[in-house]
């Protein structure tokens, strides 16, 4: 066992950083055999100091987490299930809203007009919840594999930002972007990529109240990283090991998201051989980070 390239690469970079390494999601897990049976392990490394603070090696932890996988894989399929038998009422329910706006059914008045708008926007809020969960569904499972291809970082980045910009400026904030001519080229599926930056921006908006948002790209190493900053409320620190879990919403945040988007932009990302992390003070902003492979 001591002998798997994932583990010894775990240590290396303990040692070399002199920090913990701790792996987070499905490329973290480690399916090792045991007693016969296949068992899922999840992988912490921490680099061990006498009292001098001399560092002496590295202590590596498995930690058996197969009946946790389980538990999540029945939720999983629990969720798609139930996504996906709603999806068909609902589709029902926003045809029957729209024709009685259209008139079909006689015409209305102030006030129901008023009722059936609402109406209609809880429905469509309750669609994107369906096809978010029916996404990461698909995602978890595997079926919803990245196209990968060679990709120009600053066409996609500027092209993505045209779609966000009249969101952003719509809630009087100033849209920035710094992608200079010569980054390079990363391997990726474009469009699960632009739905990263999508999440990614209408969070922000969603906890920047006044200010700016901006995306920003440098290359590091063998990736180019790719962030997003807004001069928003921040994230509580006890928030931040946890804020890319599914269903994880922070308080004081405008309604309308269901905690999901975070979640699946970690599953694509993490899909793209990248990672994603966050950095945030509350009162002064967040930004959240990832990165993606170079082409070549």
């Amino acid at each position: 066992m001591a002998r798997d390239a994932r583990i010894a690469s775990a240590v290396a970079e303990a040692l070399e950083s002199q920090r913990p390494v701790a792996g987070e999601g499905m490329s973290s897990v480690l399916p090792l055999s045991v007693d016969g049976s296949e068992r899922a392990f999840r992988l912490r490394t921490t680099p061990m100091r006498d009292n001098g603070n001399r560092l002496l090696g590295a202590v590596t932890l498995l930690e058996d987490i197969t009946h946790l996988r389980e538990i999540d894989r029945l939720k999983s399929e629990f969720i798609a299930t139930a996504s996906h038998e709603l999806r068909t009422p609902l589709t029902s329910v926003q045809m029957g809203v729209y024709l009685l706006l259209e008139g079909a059914a006689g015409e209305l008045n102030d006030k129901q007009t008023e009722v059936l708008g609402a109406c209609r926007e809880d429905c469509e809020r309750l669609d994107k919840l369906m096809r978010d969960l029916l996404d990461l569904s698909r995602i978890e499972a595997g079926d919803s594999q990245p196209e990968i291809q060679a990709v120009r970082t600053r066409d996609l980045i500027i092209a993505e930002t045209e779609e966000l910009r009249p969101q952003v400026e719509t809630k009087g904030l100033s849209f920035r972007v710094d992608a200079p001519v010569d980054l390079p080229a990363v391997m990726v599926d474009r469009s699960q990529i632009e739905r990263v930056l999508a999440n990614l921006v209408v969070n922000a908006i969603r906890y920047t109240k006044q200010g700016e948002i901006r995306i920003s790209a440098e290359p590091r190493g063998h990736y180019v990283a790719v962030s997003v900053s807004d001069t928003g409320t921040g994230i509580p620190q006890e928030y931040l090991p946890h804020i890319f879990d599914k269903f994880v919403q922070v308080p004081g945040a405008a309604t309308g998201g269901a905690g999901l988007g975070l979640a699946i932009s970690r599953l694509i990302v993490e899909a793209h051989a990248g990672q994603i992390s966050v950095q945030s003070e509350l009162g002064h902003g967040s930004t959240f980070t990832f990165t993606l492979p170079v082409a070549g």
